[in-house]
């Protein structure tokens, strides 16, 4: 999550994206604020789904691993409140990537916003990576939505195979966030990009706002109730 940085912004492609970011604040944990800029109509969280460890290409959804376990399917939902990963032998059977959204629901998220943005330029940054890898400041690339891929496998030898940890295009209609830390993405958009997400079968995504908590324990704190029954 949030951490000192070893640099400044300015004169970078991250200025304007870092002015716009808040602070946690007085409250326990981090929040929507610290990851998505401020500005835009709709907040959104994208799940990364999980996929079975034994390479069949099985996969399984945040919601129906929740309703199963009779667990309330939430804005702030952490997967540490799910039922358990493990098999009955106690192997591990599902895993979901920190700091990166699955292929599938990347390329349905940029196929999607491509519908919204057009011809327009897009920038894939890299910021927490960057310095973790020992570049000298952040790592920006400006180029076609329908490039992402190519994007990370450019970098992918600077700056791990994360991210990117921000996409935007050039009228910063959007942004997309996917924390190296976290097990889901944030979007900042307008109401009309929310609708034909939250609407994609391809992504699992719920509203939240600019004060969701976005950590692991985000549905722990004391009074919090996820569970149904």
């Amino acid at each position: 999550m949030v951490r000192a940085r070893a640099w400044t912004y300015d004169g970078t492609g991250l200025a304007w994206l870092q002015e716009r970011l808040g602070r946690s604040g007085t409250g326990p944990g981090h929040v929507v604020s610290e990851l998505v800029p401020s500005g835009f109509e709709a907040y959104l969280r994208i799940f990364h789904r999980f996929e079975a460890v034994d390479g069949s290409g099985r996969t399984r959804r945040w919601q129906t691993w929740a309703v199963e376990g009779g667990i309330a399917f939430h804005s702030e939902l952490s997967h540490l409140s799910l039922p358990d990963v493990h098999g009955a032998a106690g192997e591990r059977v599902w895993q979901t990537e920190e700091g990166a959204l699955d292929g599938r629901s990347r390329g349905a998220l940029a196929r999607l916003l491509a519908g919204m943005t057009g011809d327009q330029d897009v920038y894939f940054a890299y910021d927490l990576a960057a310095l973790s890898w020992g570049e000298e400041g952040p790592l920006v690339r400006r180029s076609r939505l329908a490039d992402v891929e190519s994007v990370r496998e450019e970098v992918k030898g600077r700056v791990g195979s994360d991210g990117p940890e921000f996409w935007w295009p050039q009228d910063r209609s959007w942004v997309v966030t996917t924390d190296c830390d976290l097990l889901s993405t944030y979007v900042g958009c307008s109401n009309e990009t929310a609708e034909r997400i939250l609407g994609d079968d391809e992504l699992e995504a719920l509203p939240v706002t600019s004060r969701t908590r976005v950590d692991w324990y985000a549905d722990r704190r004391q009074g919090f109730r996820s569970v149904l029954r």
